[in-house]
């Protein structure tokens, strides 16, 4: 008989490991899912929030190599898309601003300001008499 021979008391699913209170470590770093929440506070928030995780993503019923696998995955691809984000988010941010400037005040001009925009605006409203009176209070 094999030393690595399963028993009733040295399997993943015994009694003994169903009983036994795991450590904070062990609900980190375990790729199996501890029975039990761990005694500290923080354990057992982290325990929770693990439990959380492996349910919503069905990965309690993975393998541990196919779990690992799958995170091993979805980190990689989420490090991209942040840096992707990072990356490029900040120049979008200011071709949307530049093009909102656009629409609303008709250029794109950096050197004049948006007092001056708006100002031109209400100028070019000259159509009646309420619009002269509103863009000579802005000229003062």
């Amino acid at each position: 008989m094999s030393s690595f021979a399963l028993t009733p008391e040295t399997s993943e699913y015994s009694l003994p490991a169903w009983k036994r209170v795991p450590t904070t470590a062990d609900v980190l770093f375990s790729l199996a899912l501890p029975y039990r929440p761990p005694e500290s506070s923080l354990g057992a928030y982290l325990w929770r929030k693990r439990v959380w995780f492996e349910s919503t993503f069905a990965l309690t019923m993975l393998q541990p190599w196919e779990k690992m696998m799958l995170l091993t995955l979805w980190g990689t691809l989420f490090v991209l898309f942040m840096t992707g984000f990072c990356l490029y988010f900040p120049y979008h941010l200011a071709f949307v601003a530049g093009r909102t400037k656009y629409y609303l005040l008709g250029q794109e001009n950096p050197e004049v300001s948006v007092a001056e925009s708006i100002q031109r605006l209400v100028m070019s409203w000259r159509w009646n008499e309420t619009s002269t009176r509103v863009a000579s209070l802005v000229e003062l």
